[in-house]
């Protein structure tokens, strides 16, 4: 408000000198109508008259319906109100210019400026025909020249009030101007004024038969009429396009809730009444301001308001109108949306503790099952209160209520923001874990929930500590049915709760984990790995200083004709705890180094493949020699092995010789995902390696500086120990002309290409051969 308040008061300052000239040429024009006969009352009334209607009509000279507009009623200087005093005739011209301005702007001050830079304006219109006209100038040259020069002193004078206003407002003019519009409208308006000039003075004088009658103010009310129809039919354009964005903004509206509708309509306000300025706030409109009451938050009552209109003009009733339409059709949404969001809070809360429920929760359940990373575990945690009955019966429901709701606050505090907590039940809860990476973890966050609710609580005077018995089920996977995970959860809590009867071991709460799923899974995995089932998807890497491909990352994949895709993250945490580790990484290797030679056939130039593997397998006692044997069975194919960062923290002499072995037999090593959070700088120095990958985490914002100069750091690290450094998470064309920038040269991601099968991987190479850029 400090800004807009000062830019009003430096807009006062710069209106004062045309103010000025406009009380000037109004009380000149007044006294000498007072003081003089004129030739003709008739046409000099007509003139003010005609200027007075014709003002409404205004010609649009910039991209925008609203600003800038130019005015037409020059026009009616065409023809000299004051015969033989053409600047006395302006001052004559400048009463109609003054009223017309007063009725459409409402603003006495506002149109006193107008009314000089319009009288400055006319005089050098005037100024430039006489002047012409006396060096014989053709007449319409004349007219077009002086009507330019007219427009020239207006568009100069607003450019040089808009250098005094905010930052904002300083490139208004010559942003929003058009020129060629302004080209056009100088013509239509010297047209116009030449057709006045030679109606009046040729064909006007040859329809007069009696010399003391003249038609010139016919002439002149015509033409002020004319423009008076046009300027009603403008304003009918400009009401249907007004009407057509308050259509489209109630439209919208209805899409949109809380903070997100406040600036949708804060925007469509701005952009339909041309504000500089539109805010949601608790105080009434104040002096050159207009708004609205509006409420587009529960039991907030605010105001629509709009401060200044662009080009430092006034508003008119439309807008006040418009704004006071958008603001009741915002409060409308707004309450329609609240009705709908209360309903709906209904219909799937639970009354008492206001928690999700049941119906609630099997949709929460199917959106977690469904639309996962593919990456990323869920599990089902069902709780049960011990007891429950027996407590209502001693204490009453009152009791039973307050422990529920008890519950409930603890289950929503130990949960956490990011899963979902429902009542389904008398005194049956479910927890939906997300984000999970094993079975391992969701056990961890159950443990910890049981223990939150298992805390003593005060029990209207009785202290008591909650027993709750649950049930764990864990998918790694997506399931084809999200309620076998229910059942599963289910199962296992009344078997422990059954179980905990039988032994009366009802003291504390306990976390059961399904069994049955936990063994499918195994059995699913083991027959896989087993029967060889295991397929590979294959992701290049490029050198995009040559947009070129070199070689590929064979990845594990692996679908269930049952269960569908199993995760790379479970398939290689079962292979570790069935003890078939080993036996998977064989055969990735072998079908790895097949591919590639496939790959060669139809592109000599393919020279390496890379595959994941565990630190400790490295070592002689375990897949050092199959590895050796392995990259010598094929000569032509570069095997690298690429060894996650963080299990280099427990490295040991015999590893790092065992490496070192493998780097003589030719084997390439690869440091895979470097800088993820818990990176440590001594991998990059002791253990041999021949690539460096850096985790894609270190590019996530390209245009943080910090992180341009850690990338700008790693690729002289390599280039200086004669490493390869392979930026891994390249998705968009910006990011790769980035780090090209860099001087980083190998990269992987999804922009070069996801990770494919073998079919579609050679169909590639068949059709684009090695060209990196798939864009």
């Amino acid at each position: 408000m400090v800004g807009r308040e000062a830019t009003t008061a430096r807009d006062r300052v710069f209106a004062a000198p045309f103010i000025v000239i406009a009380i000037v040429a109004v009380v000149v024009g007044v006294v000498a109508l007072a003081g003089s006969e004129p030739r003709s009352w008739t046409l000099v009334l007509t003139v003010i008259a005609s200027v007075i209607i014709c003002g409404p009509f205004q010609l649009r000279i910039g991209y925008d319906r609203g600003y800038p507009v130019v005015g037409v009623s020059i026009v009616m200087l065409a023809i000299e109100p004051m015969h033989g005093a053409p600047f006395l005739g302006i001052s004559v011209w400048a009463i109609g210019v003054l009223i017309s301005q007063s009725i459409m702007r409402r603003n006495v001050v506002h149109a006193c400026y107008l009314t000089g830079v319009s009288t400055l304006g006319a005089c050098a219109f005037v100024g430039v025909r006489i002047g012409l006209a006396a060096l014989d100038i053709w007449f319409i040259v004349a007219f077009v020249l002086a009507t330019a020069a007219y427009y020239s002193v207006f568009l100069i004078v607003e450019f040089v009030r808009q250098r005094t206003r905010s930052a904002s407002d300083r490139s208004v003019i010559t942003s929003a101007v058009r020129p060629l519009r302004v080209v056009v409208v100088i013509c239509i308006v010297a047209a116009a004024a030449i057709l006045i000039n030679y109606f009046d003075a040729s064909v006007i004088s040859w329809l007069e038969g009696d010399p003391n009658v003249s038609l010139t103010p016919f002439v002149v009310l015509l033409a002020g009429s004319i423009f008076y129809v046009l300027a009603q039919r403008s304003r009918s354009d400009d009401v249907e396009a007004r009407l057509h964005a308050v259509v489209d903004a109630a439209i919208e509206f209805p899409r949109q809730s809380g903070e997100a509708l406040a600036g949708v309509l804060r925007d469509r306000a701005q952009a339909i009444v041309h504000a500089d300025e539109v805010e949601l706030r608790g105080g009434a409109p104040e002096r050159r301001e207009i708004g609205a009451p509006v409420r587009v938050e529960s039991g907030v009552d605010q105001f629509l308001v709009a401060s200044g209109k662009v080009g430092g003009g006034t508003f008119s009733r439309d807008d006040e109108r418009t704004l006071s339409t958008l603001a009741h059709l915002a409060t409308e949404a707004a309450r329609m949306q609240e009705e709908v969001d209360t309903l709906e809070q209904r219909a799937n809360s639970d009354p008492l503790t206001g928690l999700p429920n049941y119906g609630a929760f099997q949709k929460a359940l199917v959106e977690a099952n469904e639309h996962r990373p593919y990456h990323e575990g869920i599990a089902l945690l069902f709780l049960d209160l011990d007891n429950f009955k027996k407590l209502n019966d001693n204490y009453g429901h009152r009791a039973g209520d307050e422990l529920l709701c008890a519950i409930a606050r603890r289950l929503q505090r130990a949960a956490g923001g990011g899963d979902f907590v429902s009542r389904v039940g008398g005194d049956e809860f479910v927890v939906i874990l997300t984000g999970l990476v094993s079975i391992d973890q969701a056990k961890d966050s159950a443990d910890q929930i049981v223990a939150a609710l298992s805390e003593q609580i005060d029990l209207e005077g009785h202290l008591m500590r909650p027993v709750v018995s649950a049930g764990l089920a864990f998918s790694s996977h997506r399931e084809i049915d999200a309620q076998s995970l229910v059942e599963d959860a289910d199962r296992t809590m009344l078997h422990a709760k059954r179980t905990r009867r039988q032994g009366s071991v009802v003291e504390s709460s306990s976390v059961s984990v399904s069994s049955h799923r936990s063994t499918r899974l195994n059995e699913i995995v083991a027959r896989a790995i087993r029967d060889n089932r295991l397929m590979l998807a294959f992701q290049p890497i490029v050198d995009m200083s040559t947009n070129r491909l070199w070689a590929f990352e064979a990845l594990t994949r692996y679908v269930d004709p049952e269960l569908g895709p199993i995760s790379a993250p479970s398939l290689i945490a079962r292979a570790k705890s069935l003890g078939l580790m080993n036996e998977l990484t064989q055969q990735v290797i072998r079908k790895a180094l097949d591919a590639a030679e496939q790959f060669r056939a139809i592109e000599p130039s393919v020279e390496c493949m890379t595959v994941n593997l565990e630190l400790w397998q490295i070592s002689e006692n375990q897949l050092g020699p199959f590895i050796r044997e392995a990259a010598q069975a094929y000569p032509h194919i570069k095997l690298c092995i690429e060894l996650n960062e963080r299990s280099l923290r427990t490295v040991t002499d015999d590893l790092r010789r065992d490496a070192e072995r493998l780097q003589r037999a030719g084997v390439l090593l690869a440091l895979d995902d470097y800088g993820s959070d818990d990176s440590v700088v001594g991998a990059l120095v002791h253990f041999p390696m021949d690539i460096l990958k850096i985790d894609k985490g270190l590019i996530d914002n390209l245009d943080d500086a910090r992180q341009r100069e850690v990338i700008k750091a790693f690729q002289s690290f390599g280039d200086n120990l004669g490493h390869r450094v392979i930026v891994e998470g390249i998705e968009s064309r910006e990011m790769a002309e980035i780090l090209i920038d860099l001087g980083v040269r190998d990269a992987q991601g999804y922009y070069f290409g996801r990770p494919v099968t073998l079919a579609l991987t050679l169909d590639r190479l068949r059709r684009r051969g090695m060209v990196a850029d798939i864009s």
